[in-house]
């Protein structure tokens, strides 16, 4: 797993303003597009790298149409990685059809090399209580079609998504019938190896060592949806140390899809990942608490949903990234397309 000292959000920010006091909240900082009056800090859900600021939009004279919100996003030059991540969200605004696409939220300023203004939205995902009625049911709809959009854009550059989660997810209306749902934080080139996907949402190959790609992204998006609606189904919340994470994760998909056949230790490369798998194969077997998890179909029988939704999920959560569908397959799919209808869209 990766590591890397990371200064705590109070000192994070300290270093932050220190080095660029016009983020400071209560300052104009002035964008090529339009200004912007920094407001509060934005908490997210603790994960981020980057400074992240409300900011209130002040239109330059004669310009209509202005939002009346915006996000700031900065990264202090003395994270490395935050820095870098940045200009990866940067540079993948610049590729054909992403900044025009729907499914994205929108880049409003760069700023200079650390600061960027983007589109402000009212909540994300991680933020909304799954409920099992109709409402909850036509917002799936929404941000399923987002997240599969987004997948094909950056297919076409041959760029994945390596952070869907819920908090990546934002969402405005969803009290009304014209909700907006969108895609933030972006994105790797495929072949990302480090340790890429949030671990609930990893795909079985990526937790072996192979590279993120096209298909380990669409299965992200499923298992976003499959945890907001049941959190804890997979990943590392409930795992009794952080030493095991990735072999707990490993051992929960085990345990839904018996089918997957994690290899024996002789079958990777390198000495950390061949104790994973032994640690994930024993697991799945012998630990306790994993005998409380059922094969995928008999698990979706305890959870509150339609039989359509359900049918969505185990159309996309194929173990197996060669006979996983696409982004785009899973767009035209009749299993989708029943959905929906049953949703009324």
């Amino acid at each position: 797993m990766r590591s890397f000292v990371r200064l705590s959000p109070r000192l994070a920010n300290n270093s932050l303003l220190r080095n660029t006091p016009s983020l400071a909240p209560g300052h104009i900082l002035p964008g090529a597009r339009w200004n912007y009056h920094i407001l509060d800090s934005v908490k997210g859900d603790n994960t981020h790298l980057s400074t992240v600021f409300k900011a209130e939009v002040v239109p330059h004279n004669n310009v209509n149409n202005a939002p009346q919100w915006a996000i700031i996003k900065a990264a202090s030059p003395e994270n490395t990685i935050a820095t870098e991540n940045l200009a990866r969200e940067r540079a993948t605004y610049r590729f054909s059809g992403v900044s025009s696409a729907a499914c994205f939220r929108q880049m409003y300023d760069v700023i200079d090399n650390n600061t960027i203004a983007v589109e402000w939205l009212d909540t994300t995902l991680a933020e909304v209580e799954y409920q099992p009625n109709m409402r909850m049911y036509a917002l799936i709809t929404k941000f399923l079609n987002a997240a599969l959009a987004s997948c094909i854009v950056l297919d076409g550059h041959r760029h994945v998504n390596t952070d869907y989660k819920p908090a990546n997810i934002l969402l405005s209306g969803i009290d009304t019938e014209r909700v907006t749902a969108k895609v933030g934080d972006l994105v790797f080139p495929v072949g990302e190896r480090a340790h890429a996907q949030p671990l609930a949402m990893r795909a079985p190959e990526v937790f072996l060592g192979q590279a993120c790609t096209g298909p380990s992204q669409v299965w992200a998006v499923a298992a976003m949806l499959l945890c907001w609606i049941q959190p804890g189904i997979l990943g590392a919340s409930d795992s009794p140390s952080s030493w095991i994470n990735e072999a707990w994760c490993m051992a929960k998909i085990k345990r839904l899809f018996p089918d997957w056949g994690i290899p024996t230790p002789d079958k990777v490369d390198g000495h950390v990942l061949q104790a994973v798998v032994k640690s994930a194969r024993r697991m799945s077997r012998d630990e306790s608490s994993m005998q409380a998890i059922l094969p995928f179909g008999e698990e979706m029988q305890k959870v509150d949903m339609p039989q359509q939704l359900k049918e969505v999920l185990h159309f996309i959560l194929v173990v197996n990234p060669a006979e996983r569908p696409s982004a785009s397959s899973m767009l035209g799919s009749s299993e989708l397309q029943a959905f929906e209808q049953f949703v009324g869209v």
